[in-house]
């Protein structure tokens, strides 16, 4: 309602302003201006810099600071965000359809955790007191077996410390049990107001050679929930220190519980190193989980159990079982149809191969991931004609022969079989095109960005050179001016643009890693009096070949504008507002175009009104795009997302391609701001099969 009213006071204002220089251009005659630029120097003012003003006060009531909040009212906002987010991802995921696979795990292997008497006397002596009742204490590490829904018991009543390691093969469900027990933890029933948040972080974005542990936390924090970005009330930074923010003041009051997942995502090197810094940095009381393959994390620890770094302080340790053969043709029946259904009974020859838990076959079915493609692949959706589908004998008659053959044929056929025509999803993409395109992105993580899993669309131009977005920015301002300006004053606002571009891409780079904010607001600092400053002597400098008057008028407009563009800085989101990359991509884009065009305008307006109309074009062009280009990292993704698109490597409609293969294919997964490939193994399978594709 509120925007509605703006609008209409917009056009109001648009219709008297035309209607004052009509009247006053009535009045005294067009031959009366001296040049038909002024005439479009007075509307633009009128119309241009008016809306300017207001839109930097009205900007600066936007960006005010949050309201004073405790570190417990923080909390809870976070946890309401968190849970909506992950029940999205589980109904994604279909972690409960047709329902929750029961994973069984047991006592991890005592060489890799610490003695159970160890544990108990960390329990019983931590600062405070017990972080549980030592009443429900596992008597030892044999108490920790459980299935399913257990993991939230053991975790929060039998382990003395709340220190988990959760170990696994590879595909054994890790991930899966994290997040149902971060869901279980945010049950009110195990929560309570003002308590930790849990917090899912992929350690394989973590570089301890780059940053400190602390550090990475604070960053994937303000990444996934931009607004743990915003200055944290009543915390004084020291000088030359970083900037303390929300997300700080939670680590601070350890009002978040780390779920720490994927150590095997690492190099081999780093986990060690990892280790240590989790040991160094986190207070002993700190409840958290640790999820790694038992194999990578026996190496982290040393040879022959001989701990290079330690094992994690304090922590006991459980490992997943592979899923029996019984459980595994149930869930496969049962997802086909159930009961003596046509799609169940295609299971036969498979259940009578499972029967040998030794086969390749059956280890690749024993596992929650291998289930998942092996019924996307096979199983008929409601709506579809079994007798199209590839059928699940395949995997006896192949006579694959090592476990590794059999994933690797299920990582193939899974992506193709995904995006097979769907009953009730339309697929826009051929399973061939979605391959390819699936292919050069999985390449683009492995290869430009160090093998994180995090597809962030504001780094998708790391992997050009840092010239081409520039000048593929040029040639549109370019064609922009074309009709208006004539071919060569057009290649020179192209040129000016470019130079501008450069400019302004070196304020960009800042949040390549953090990603873009969340819009603009307008707060008064150092920076309003440089632009105010710069704007007024690039406006003498142009106006006055066109006489003193005109110099010293736009100089003034000029140095209004550049202290408006100056005081423009990062919008605060609402702590508990769950941001898509979607969503942001559409704020950012939303950011680039108000300040191209208002920075853009106002400058047009400034320079022209005192010059020509040509000059303030330009300049205009130049400026919008200096200020444009500085605050917001669209312009990147869009320029790269062009040239990719051209040469075929990525989608016209890269967003939506990527939505879709969360939401309706199951071949992303979604995190915070980023997405992630389901599974690493089908991130690098995919990378592997575009190197070998460019290798031929």
């Amino acid at each position: 309602m509120g925007g509605g009213r703006t609008r209409w006071w917009w056009r109001l204002y648009a219709c008297l302003a035309l209607l004052v220089v009509g009247a006053v251009l009535y009045a005294q005659g067009v031959d009366r201006v001296d040049a038909i630029g002024k005439v479009v120097g007075v509307v633009a003012a009128l119309l241009g810099l008016p809306p300017l003003l207001l839109a930097a006060f009205g900007l600066q009531r936007g960006a005010a600071q949050p309201a004073e909040q405790g570190p417990g009212e923080l909390a809870d906002r976070l946890a309401v965000a968190v849970r909506r987010q992950w029940e999205a991802e589980a109904e994604v995921r279909r972690l409960s359809d047709p329902y929750p696979l029961p994973v069984a795990w047991t006592a991890a292997d005592p060489a890799l955790t610490e003695e159970w008497s160890l544990i108990r006397s960390a329990g019983q002596e931590a600062p405070g007191g017990p972080v549980n009742d030592p009443g429900r204490w596992a008597d030892g590490p044999e108490g920790l077996s459980g299935s399913g829904s257990d993991i939230e018991q053991v975790f929060l009543d039998r382990v003395p410390t709340r220190r988990l390691v959760l170990l696994g093969e590879p595909g054994a469900g890790k991930t899966m049990v994290l997040v149902r027990l971060l869901l279980a933890l945010l049950d009110p029933a195990h929560r309570a107001d003002g308590g930790p948040v849990p917090f899912l972080f992929s350690l394989a974005s973590f570089d301890p050679a780059a940053q400190d542990l602390r550090s990475w936390m604070v960053h994937e924090l303000t990444r996934e929930h931009p607004a743990l970005g915003g200055p944290a009330q009543g915390l004084v930074t020291p000088p030359g220190g970083s900037r303390r923010t929300l997300a700080h003041e939670l680590l601070d009051h350890r009002l978040l519980l780390p779920l720490f997942d994927g150590l095997d995502e690492l190099p081999a090197p780093v986990r060690p190193v990892v280790l240590d810094a989790i040991n160094q940095t986190l207070d002993p009381k700190q409840a958290l989980v640790l999820s790694c393959r038992t194999a990578e994390y026996g190496q982290a620890l040393g040879p022959d159990g001989e701990a290079s770094a330690g094992p994690l302080n304090g922590a006991a340790g459980i490992v997943l079982e592979p899923l029996d053969a019984g459980t595994a043709i149930a869930y496969l029946s049962r997802d086909a149809g159930g009961g003596r259904s046509t799609g169940a009974e295609r299971w036969a020859r498979v259940a009578d191969a499972l029967a040998d838990r030794t086969s390749p076959v059956a280890r690749a079915l024993s596992t929650p991931l291998g289930l998942f493609m092996a019924r996307t692949i096979y199983n008929p959706r409601p709506g579809e004609r079994p007798a199209g589908r590839a059928h699940p004998d395949e995997l006896v008659d192949a006579g694959f022969p090592t476990r590794a053959d059999v994933e690797s044929h299920l990582f193939g056929a899974f992506v193709r079989a995904a995006y097979r025509p769907h009953p009730s999803r339309p697929v826009r993409w051929s399973p061939r095109q979605a391959e390819k395109y699936l292919a050069f992105l999985a390449h683009h993580l492995d290869s430009t960005l160090a093998g994180t899993p995090n597809l962030a669309w504001w780094q998708l131009s790391a992997g050009l050179p840092g010239y081409r977005p520039v000048l593929v920015l040029a040639l549109w301002a370019a064609l922009l001016a074309w009709p208006v300006l004539g071919g060569p004053a057009a290649l020179m606002s192209g040129a000016l643009v470019c130079l501008a571009t450069g400019v302004g891409a070196l304020f960009s780079p800042v949040h390549e890693e953090s990603g873009p904010s969340m819009g603009v607001g307008w707060v008064p600092n150092v920076f309003v009096g440089v632009g105010a400053g710069a704007g007024a002597v690039a406006g003498l400098a142009l106006g006055l070949p066109f006489g003193a008057e005109n110099g010293v008028a736009t100089a003034l407009a000029a140095g209004l504008v550049g202290a408006v563009a100056g005081g423009l800085g990062a919008r605060i989101p609402s702590t508990s507002a769950a941001v898509s990359p979607g969503d942001l991509l559409v704020k950012d884009r939303r950011t680039f175009l108000c300040l191209w065009f208002v920075s853009g305008s106002a400058a047009a307006v400034a320079i022209g009104t005192g010059t020509s109309a040509e000059l303030g074009l330009a300049a205009g062009l130049a400026f919008g795009t200096f200020v444009g280009t500085g605050g917001s990292l669209w312009w990147r993704y869009a320029t790269t997302r062009f040239l990719l698109a051209a040469r075929g490597r990525v989608p016209w409609r890269l967003m939506g391609f990527l939505a879709d293969a969360h939401a309706n294919r199951g071949v992303l997964r979604r995190a915070g701001t980023v997405y992630q490939f389901r599974h690493l193994g089908l991130q690098r399978h995919l990378a592997h099969r575009y190197a070998a594709g460019r290798r031929r």
